[in-house]
């Protein structure tokens, strides 16, 4: 029985690891890991795949506010109008980065997001714009941003 466990343990291990399980590249932009970001690139994971909750990773990376990952992944091809395919926390399915990084007042995101081409006019499906999260925030520097590029 004890060898079982620890080969169970070792098999979640390399799974985590590999980036099955939850883990991969979603994992560490939560995390804010920009190291392991790039080596799960660099062994062929998709920077706009989405994971077991429906979210890429530069969606994470915003969320949690990992600026440093936002950038590389926008540099590296994530898509700035990528939508949330499920419900997490406050936030349904169709939400951008963009609404994200408004919502948050991270407005180096949202500079980043919008020169990458990220759409302000999206709305999300309670019907607001990034502009509305921010004004609603009062994030001032994020409104002002949005609203010359409305």
């Amino acid at each position: 029985m004890k060898q079982l466990v620890i080969l169970a343990i070792l098999i979640m291990a390399a799974l985590f690891q590999s980036g099955c399980a939850g883990g991969g590249m979603s994992r560490a932009a939560v995390d804010g890991d920009l190291q392991a970001v790039k080596e799960f690139a660099r062994k062929g994971q998709d920077v706009n795949a989405t994971d077991k909750w429906g979210w890429t990773p530069l969606l994470w990376a915003v969320y949690y506010g990992n600026f440093p990952v936002t950038e590389w992944l926008l540099a590296n091809g994530a898509d700035p109008n990528v939508k949330t395919k499920e419900t997490y926390g406050n936030y349904l399915p169709g939400t951008t980065p963009l609404i994200l990084a408004a919502a948050y007042g991270r407005d180096d995101a949202v500079k980043a997001l919008l020169a990458k081409k990220a759409d302000p006019s999206v709305m999300d499906r309670r019907g607001k714009k990034a502009i509305d999260y921010a004004q609603e925030y009062q994030f001032d520097k994020v409104t002002a941003l949005l609203k010359h590029r409305k």
